[in-house]
């Protein structure tokens, strides 16, 4: 069963859902059901209308219920979508899926995707008995020059890298500049960054309060020259930090770098966009990847890392089931 819980927007959900008298296969609901979060339902909940502190109250509900959550956003109000997926989502629902309007087979797929997930890969045992899912490392990049972001059709599934950028100063950045500066800075960041990573191909796809992520083509030179690029901007941190983006104390990047599937969306249009790999690279960045470092799963194939470098990298241990590897730290003098 799929329940839909919403307190503020019932009525709207309803004429969202259809007309069904008597549906079989969801039930609204007003509020999170701490008893059906059981295995096999889903639980969607709708944030129209709810307070920051209404929704984070309800999203621990559902982290506290063990079962399949997602969120229905028919708004837009939610600035940050990819932040419900490191809570644990398994799906969201933007404004342009809930106007083309919603049906039992969308969340049929977003459920199968979740379980696919959980059990996907091979495992094998690494060296300290930790489970590992069978990892890329035999994947044959393909070869020629990168025609273009506009080669790529929306909608189509491919591979690619997934460059997961931040950055932080002793403390939140936006409470020790505030929120005037916070924003000049954000916007002087994604020009550097850009800039910095244009002979990659690398595509600004998903941004979000604090962190960014670019997509970058499956091709061994791009992947080298990513990888060169983030290496020069960590060692030149500090004037980047003063030159560039005009802050007056020290400030450092965190990289994480992830190879795999998803469907494309031009930047802009990725609400909608369910894949495993970007769910990894977040949570990678987010929760494993360290400042003054570029972490790299071991999904990303040997090819890409250039010429006397992969020295560079050392073994770390596992990340979700995946082998990760962290840069060796630069020392400042």
């Amino acid at each position: 069963m799929i329940y839909f819980v919403s307190s503020k927007n019932i009525a709207a959900l309803k004429r969202t859902l259809g007309q069904e008298k008597k549906p079989t296969w969801f039930e609204l609901l007003p509020q999170i059901p701490a008893e059906e979060s059981g295995a096999g339902n889903q639980i969607y909940l709708d944030i129209t209308g709810l307070t920051p502190a209404e929704q984070k109250k309800a999203i621990g509900l559902l982290k506290k219920s063990g079962g399949f959550w997602g969120i229905i956003d028919p708004k837009g109000a939610a600035e940050d979508p990819a932040s419900f997926f490191f809570d644990g989502a398994g799906d969201y629902i933007g404004p342009a899926l809930v106007k083309k309007g919603l049906n039992k087979k969308r969340f049929a797929t977003a459920f199968s995707w979740t379980e696919e997930k959980a059990s996907a890969g091979s495992v094998s045992k690494g060296a300290n008995g930790t489970e590992v899912a069978g990892n890329k490392k035999n994947i044959k990049l393909p070869g020629g020059k990168f025609e273009g972001w506009k080669s790529i059709r929306a909608g189509s599934t491919g591979s690619f890298f997934f460059l997961f950028v931040s950055i932080s100063g002793k403390t939140n950045l936006r409470s020790q500049i505030g929120e005037a500066s916070f924003n000049i800075v954000k916007n002087r960041l994604r020009d550097v960054l850009q800039h910095n990573l244009w002979e990659a191909d690398a595509l600004l796809w998903m941004e979000t309060e604090g962190n960014c992520l670019f997509l970058v083509p499956p091709r061994a030179a791009n992947g080298k020259t990513v990888i060169e690029a983030v290496l020069k901007m960590i060692l030149n941190c500090r004037l980047i930090g003063m030159e560039d983006l005009g802050l007056s104390f020290p400030v450092e990047f965190t990289f994480a770098l992830h190879f795999g599937q998803t469907t494309f969306q031009a930047p802009g249009k990725t609400g909608a966009v369910i894949s495993d790999s970007v769910n990894y690279i977040f949570h990678l960045g987010t929760k494993r990847a360290e400042t003054g470092r570029l972490t790299i799963s071991e999904d990303v194939p040997e090819e890409v890392f250039p010429d006397g470098l992969k020295d560079f990298f050392r073994n770390t241990g596992v990340f979700e089931g995946i082998p990760i590897r962290h840069s060796r730290r630069f020392i400042y003098e």
